[in-house]
């Protein structure tokens, strides 16, 4: 992924002033900044969500300048939202994890396959969620819930994983054991990782670098 010279924002509301970046295939990079910086503008202009103002997005060698290459370029990506709403859904454990799947083998009236079952199923093993396939969403704890909403993120097999936050919200026990969680997904998986970070949580273990997004300049650590 690279990011040469780009400015971004909304309306006339510049964010991101100038972002130059680049991350490499299998690499994890920790991105730290204030509330207000920009990382999460940044995560969307990622993800095409966003129009640049200016400078070039490429992402898995493909320049985000048209609506189909942005949409590819979204199916290779597993997003996890500081917030999800895998706790307040009605269903069991495994159905929510099984929602992401969605639009990769099945949708609308195709329904989910054994093989769409199986990897469902080893993403739980992976998570250690699978004791609580048939737990009501409802019901979990906050770390839990983070491990759902990973889950969701990384069963549709991904190459590049986003993760906003994901220590917001946790108790102290969920924050220590997720960069174990983790490392164990980078392990098995072998995906780029993005995590957004304020650096006052351990992720930065399991990150391979850190760049600081300060008054919309993107800058080492």
């Amino acid at each position: 992924m690279k990011l040469k010279a780009v400015a971004a924002g909304y309306g006339r509301r510049v964010v991101l002033r100038r972002v130059d970046f680049e991350l490499a295939e299998g690499e994890c990079c920790a991105v730290l900044g204030e509330n207000g910086a920009g990382k999460t503008t940044l995560f969307k202009v990622i993800m095409g969500l966003i129009h640049p103002y200016r400078g070039e997005v490429e992402v898995f060698g493909r320049r985000m300048d048209s609506r189909h290459t942005r949409q590819w370029v979204r199916r290779q990506i597993g997003y996890v939202p500081q917030a999800g709403s895998d706790g307040r859904l009605p269903i069991p454990v495994q159905d929510a994890v099984l929602l992401g799947r969605w639009g990769t083998s099945f949708a609308g009236f195709k329904r989910p396959t054994a093989e769409d079952r199986r990897i469902v199923w080893e993403t739980l093993e992976l998570l250690g969620l699978r004791e609580l396939a048939s737990a009501d969403c409802r019901e979990l704890s906050g770390g839990q819930k983070q491990r759902v909403a990973i889950a969701r993120a990384i069963v549709r097999k991904p190459r590049l994983l986003l993760l906003d936050e994901p220590t917001t919200y946790l108790d102290a026990s969920a924050r220590d054991s997720l960069p174990d969680v983790l490392a164990a997904i980078r392990r098995e998986l072998g995906l780029s990782m993005l995590v957004i970070s304020h650096g006052a949580d351990n992720l930065q273990q399991v990150s391979d670098r850190a760049v600081v997004l300060k008054e919309g300049v993107l800058e080492p650590a």
